[in-house]
């Protein structure tokens, strides 16, 4: 599997990193107890490091915000005024939810921050070995009805998993994060509730995931017994990530075969393109396209999620998918 943002073997099989779970952002038994660092604490009246341990070498989440935070300021983009939390957001690079504060190994963690530039960035990639990618985030990333928003991918890689529960089971979900926006994987998550709910009460054995972003809801549906599974995304980067989390979660999801189709130019999708198919356990179609056009080209299924995006009105979209037996919001 190669990554679609740095081009390398990044992206592992599911199976392989759910096996490494419980040992992932473990402490060793030399490390030595985490520093509690206060996030709003003035760089000033922080240590001046926190060291890693000698053992495992791995670093605490905190220390190595540390390092970023002073790096930074011998930059001239932070200063003494500034707290551990104006670096940005530490996004691991396997998200699952975590009881503990996470010790960090080599190039596990992207930060998405303000206040960024490549030479920063780049200097943070060289010095702090725990991290893997820096954002420069501006917006909410991902793709409305208008127009594409995307953050800025100043060094690194920014393709980062979520490990995705339900009562089917387990799936790791790619995503190149500077082009998608950020979803936090929680031990009770509202939307893997509905759909959960929706495939045990409708019986339901073909979906439709109208707007796909990276798969979650129409991959994890094959793991909740469908038997054929429509997945559709206006924006390309998504749908380049569904082809991924396919070949990821292949043999979690029994898929025997997966074609890539077409490769679409324009990042924006209208008249939909079946990029991909697989078959196994389930038939899968992958589409780049507006879900307004979706049911022109594509067999209608039982079901058709629609998982829109924040604050945009999805009323023309419910309409578009009437010919499926039942749409729902997720």
């Amino acid at each position: 599997m190669k990554c679609p943002s740095c081009g390398k073997s990044c992206p592992r099989p599911a199976e392989e990193v759910l096996s490494e779970m419980a040992e992932m952002y473990m402490a060793c038994p030399a490390c030595p107890p985490d520093p509690h660092l206060d996030k709003a604490r003035l760089l000033g009246d922080l240590p001046l490091e926190v060291k890693r341990c000698s053992s495992c070498k791995k670093a605490p989440l905190d220390g190595v915000m540390l390092d970023c935070l002073r790096i930074l300021a011998e930059l001239g983009l932070r200063d003494k005024g500034d707290s551990l939390r104006s670096v940005g957001s530490p996004l691991l690079a396997i998200g699952y939810p975590l009881a503990f504060p996470p010790r960090l190994g080599h190039r596990r963690l992207l930060i998405s921050g303000e206040r960024l530039n490549e030479e920063a960035a780049q200097e943070i990639l060289a010095r702090v070995p725990e991290v893997k990618g820096i954002i420069l985030g501006r917006d909410l990333a991902g793709v409305t009805r208008a127009a594409p928003r995307e953050n800025l991918l100043l060094a690194g890689c920014d393709l980062r998993g979520d490990v995705v529960q339900s009562l089917f089971g387990e799936l790791v979900i790619y995503k190149s994060q500077s082009k998608l926006h950020i979803e936090f994987p929680r031990e009770s998550a509202p939307k893997m509730r509905i759909l959960e709910e929706a495939l045990l009460s409708a019986k339901a054995t073909e979906v439709a995931d109208g707007l796909c972003g990276p798969g979650t809801l129409g991959l994890m549906s094959i793991l909740g017994g469908a038997k054929r599974v429509v997945l559709n995304d206006i924006w390309l980067p998504a749908v380049e990530n569904v082809m991924l989390n396919l070949e990821a979660n292949r043999s979690l999801l029994g898929l025997v075969e997966i074609e890539r189709l077409e490769h679409p130019q324009s990042d924006i999708g209208s008249e939909p393109v079946l990029v991909g198919k697989a078959h196994g356990s389930c038939e899968v179609e992958v589409y780049h396209g507006d879900l307004a056009r979706l049911f022109s080209r594509a067999k209608p299924a039982d079901i058709c999620l629609i998982d829109p995006f924040p604050g945009e009105s999805y009323k023309d979209l419910e309409k578009a998918c009437r010919a499926c037996r039942k749409v729902i919001i997720v």
